[in-house]
Order: structure tokens, then C-alpha cells, then sequence
């Protein structure tokens, strides 16, 4: 019987599984940071079969201003858990991100270099690091998954959809307006990331694969597809700000995950995008983040 364990359980991504994992029935624990500090909390793992580590910060604009954190929660907090899988010789699922620098060639299959563009991307490409040398070395099955860019309902409003979706729910604001309407993203929804996990806890331990929707899109399309929900268009605005080392476009190339999972992505940006718009109550949307 397979009984995960879930740390960064009430995140964004962690309170989508947990929903998951409790619509199937199955038997799991969690960790959150009110339990402790992921650097150096200590875990309930007996009778564990698997440990889906999704604790971590990862707003990238943020690890400009406080790089520290980043490097201890999500390097230090990596190794807190890997060891104490290995403690417990418990299986580690690691979901990773952004790092792939500047791609190469698209789309970006998982032997594309690692290269740190930002310190949220050099936290993550250290702690794929030590979760590699654990595998190695003392032969700890890890399963390393990189989503590209996942949205979803309750995804905080400083992330590019929800800042879009809220604005477009929101009578009071006339146009849609973003930082930079340039770069090309891979946007997942994130059901079709937590299905990918799930399935990760029954099969294929030791690999790392892309999870991504296979293709990318405009800030455009996204509000053209807005606008076909909306009762009145609104037009995109750009501040044309220009970020240190932004990506303009990235595809993640998911056929590893296929072949090994038997996954795919099942909800078009279209269908994510009217979920999303379902989500937001018309009330809420008063004075949205117009700040990515």
C-alpha cells in the first residue's frame, strides 16, 4: 500500500494533492511550516512508503532581495529531508524548476545544461545536486520532476495568471496589465501536475523528467482567451520593464514523462483558464496586484 508523506503541504501545489490523494482514498501525513522549519524539522516517517518534498520558496522576483532564504529553505531543507529518507530508506520525489537558464534548443529535454539565471534557480539546480549525489552515493531512489510554469485556482496573485485573470474579473480595471507582454511560457494546469505525481508514487523511482504542457504561449493569447470569457474585452498593457537574464521563450519537451508514466496534460489553456475564472468571486477582485 503506497503512504506518502507530503512536505509544503498546505502550498499552492501541496493543498492540490492533498485534495487528490484524499479524493482516492489513500493514506498520507504531512508537513507544513507551522510544524517547524524545514531545515531542521524532524518527521514522522514510520510506516512511510514515499516522501513528495514540495516545501520551498519560489516567487523568483523575490530571490533577488533575499537570497539567503532561498539557499536555506530550499538547499538546506533539501538535504533535511534527503537524509532523513535515507535514515529511513524511504523513496524521494523532488520537484524542481527553472533550471534550464537560456535554452539552448527547443523544446528543452531534461539533458539540456543546468544553468542559474536567478538565485530561486541556483537553489533548485543545488539541490537537484544533492538529491543526485544521494542517489549515487547512498543509492536513495529519487524521481526528480520539473513542472515549467503551473497555474491554477489558489495560486497567490503575484504569479501572471492569477494577476491576469483577477484584473480581467475585476469591473473597475479597464486593461490587463503586465511588466513585460514579451516572453513565451509552458503554462501547466495544476491537476495535470499532481496527476504526474501520483503517478510518480507507483512506478520508475530514480529519474527525472519534464512536466509541462509541450507547447508555448504568449501573454496575448492568454488574454485572448480572457476576452472571449469577458462580457466587455479589455486590451494588454505592457511596462515594457526589462528583467536581468529573461528567458523569451521555453517549451518543455515531455516525452520522457510520457513514455515512462503513461502522463499527459489533459486541460487546455483554454479549459485551466475558465476554471480559473470560475474561482475568482467578482468581490474579490477590488484592487488587484498589478505587479508580477
Amino acid at each position: 500500500m503506497i503512504r506518502p508523506f507530503i512536505t509544503g503541504a498546505t502550498g499552492f501545489i501541496g493543498r492540490h494533492l492533498v485534495a487528490a490523494l484524499h479524493a482516492e482514498g489513500m493514506e498520507f501525513r504531512t508537513h507544513h511550516s507551522g510544524l517547524g522549519d524545514i531545515q531542521s524539522a524532524e518527521f514522522d516517517l514510520a510506516g512511510m512508503t514515499h516522501v513528495i518534498h514540495l516545501a520551498g520558496k519560489s516567487f523568483v522576483p523575490d530571490s533577488w532581495n533575499n537570497p539567503r532564504d532561498y539557499y536555506r529553505v530550499n538547499v538546506q531543507g533539501t538535504a533535511n529531508v534527503l537524509e532523513q529518507c535515507r535514515r529511513h530508506r524511504i523513496p524521494v520525489i523532488l520537484v524542481s524548476s527553472y533550471v534550464y537558464g537560456q535554452p539552448r534548443k527547443l523544446p528543452v529535454a531534461e539533458d539540456h545544461p543546468r544553468e542559474p539565471l536567478n538565485p530561486y534557480a541556483h537553489s533548485k539546480i543545488l539541490a537537484e545536486e544533492i538529491a543526485e549525489f544521494y542517489r549515487q552515493f547512498f543509492e536513495l531512489p529519487v524521481t526528480i520532476i520539473r513542472p515549467f510554469n503551473v497555474y491554477g485556482p489558489g495560486q497567490a496573485g503575484r504569479y501572471l495568471i492569477p494577476l491576469l485573470v483577477r484584473q480581467a474579473m475585476d469591473p473597475a480595471v479597464d486593461r490587463l496589465e503586465v511588466a513585460d507582454a514579451r516572453p513565451r511560457r509552458d503554462f501547466l494546469y495544476v491537476d495535470d501536475l499532481v496527476d504526474l505525481l501520483c503517478a510518480s508514487l507507483r512506478s520508475h523511482p530514480g529519474v527525472t523528467v519534464n512536466a509541462g504542457s509541450g507547447k508555448s504561449c504568449s501573454i496575448q493569447d492568454i488574454v485572448d482567451i480572457l476576452n472571449r470569457e469577458l462580457p466587455r474585452p479589455k486590451t494588454l498593457y505592457s511596462r515594457d520593464e526589462n528583467r536581468q537574464t529573461e528567458v523569451m521563450d521555453v517549451v518543455a519537451d515531455i516525452t520522457l514523462a510520457r513514455s515512462l508514466f503513461g502522463w499527459r496534460p489533459r486541460v487546455s489553456l483554454e479549459e485551466g483558464l475558465r476554471r480559473m475564472l470560475r474561482s475568482v468571486p467578482a468581490e474579490s477582485c477590488r484592487n488587484c496586484e498589478t505587479a508580477e
